[in-house]
């Protein structure tokens, strides 16, 4: 039963994108449809007695879901039974954040979603851990030679059935000294591999921080750019204009560039992911502005870093963007990131305890009251975890 005099206040993406505010919304009894065919039980265990804001389910459309270290050695030193159970765990902690849906980003296998989701205790996609999209392979330059080419290492992903294909096209944080933003693949390279996956029902994400990669990326036609942090005002307007969808992951250099500081991490790297960290904000803008979409993504690969996607939120919204262009990039701009044109799958809700309107308030951990899937109530989070530091 709805508790008396609940009210639910519904995020509607067009009109705070119109008007600049989530406040611009419309406003409903718990008792009103949020979507064709889906209702909003509201729990009378919930925190609180005021209004509640509904938000769609969030998308993380850039996460490591089976990563649990920084540095690859440590994850390889894992065993299979450990790497199962910090998945599991991941998993439901995004689902607990309001995030139902996420794409990994490399890493996570086939075998290990099954694995992940019968050890949360059902049977496919337990009900209370994010669906995951899995692109389970990182292709850079090596990883291509070392399968006979860029071509094969691509067949081979798609055979081992990924639905998305993750190139490598730039360096990153631990370059080389004296990298820039040379490209790992020919243009001639990126495109075979779109078309590729493109024939198998598959799509293609670049790791991408800028220069000619990106260039090349879009011509291609690669769904989305990853990080992105230089991307041009030129690129933005190529890139919109081919709906490549931009996913800028803007706050994981703040925490590579704070684990430097910790000398955690070679001090070596700190001039390069200092300026990226710097960019990232112009390239956010530049994006938002040339009406490129974006979409929110983590790059998580910690215990401590999953599940804590509002604060990629807040990060956007610093750099420039509204709080509700922030929430459309995490809900609509996510979900057409991961649909294209098949269309959005059954919705799914979050209940917020306040507005979130500010970075402030998306950085609440106490911001997520509830999660339900597909508008079923007893599909509903234990109201834990939900929005980690």
């Amino acid at each position: 039963m709805t508790p008396k005099g609940r009210n639910v206040t519904v995020f509607d993406a067009e009109a705070a994108r119109r008007s600049g505010t989530t406040r611009a919304v419309r406003r409903m009894r718990t008792d009103g449809s949020f979507a064709p065919a889906i209702e909003l039980p509201v729990p009378a265990e919930l925190p609180g007695s005021g209004e509640l804001w509904a938000v769609p389910g969030l998308v993380d459309a850039h996460v490591h879901a089976a990563w649990h270290d920084f540095d690859a050695a440590d994850r390889s030193a894992r065993s299979a039974r450990e790497t199962t159970r910090l998945t599991s765990a991941a998993l439901r902690t995004m689902f607990a954040a309001g995030f139902t849906r996420v794409r990994d980003a490399g890493g996570l296998l086939p075998g290990q979603l099954a694995e992940a989701a019968e050890h949360a205790g059902g049977s496919g996609a337990s009900p209370f851990a994010a669906r995951a999209e899995l692109s389970h392979a990182l292709l850079d330059r090596a990883a291509a030679a070392a399968a006979g080419g860029l071509d094969a290492a691509v067949e081979g992903v798609l055979a081992d059935g990924a639905n998305w294909v993750k190139l490598v096209g730039t360096a990153g944080v631990a370059a080389p000294a004296g990298a820039r933003l040379e490209p790992v693949f020919t243009a001639a390279e990126v495109r075979d591999a779109v078309q590729r996956a493109h024939a198998a029902g598959a799509e293609v994400m670049m790791h991408a921080w800028g220069g000619a990669a990106i260039d090349d990326a879009i011509e291609a036609g690669v769904r989305s750019i990853e990080h992105g942090m230089y991307l041009s005002a030129a690129q933005a307007s190529r890139a919109a204009e081919r709906g490549t969808f931009f996913v800028p992951t803007i706050r994981i250099y703040r925490l590579v560039l704070a684990m430097i500081d910790r000398g955690e991490l070679p001090a070596a790297f700190r001039p390069r992911v200092a300026d990226a960290v710097a960019a990232h904000p112009v390239a956010v803008r530049v994006a938002r502005d040339a009406g490129v979409p974006i979409a929110v993504g983590t790059d998580s690969g910690t215990p401590e870093q999953h599940g804590s996607g509002w604060h990629e939120l807040a990060a956007l919204v610093e750099a420039g963007l509204t709080p509700g262009e922030a929430l459309e990039a995490a809900t609509a701009v996510g979900a057409a990131l991961l649909d294209g044109p098949r269309g959005g799958l059954a919705a799914d809700a979050v209940l917020l305890t306040r507005a979130p309107d500010s970075a402030e308030a998306l950085r609440d951990p106490e911001l997520v009251a509830a999660v339900i899937r597909g508008g079923a109530p007893d599909l509903i989070t234990e109201p834990t975890e939900r929005n980690p530091k």
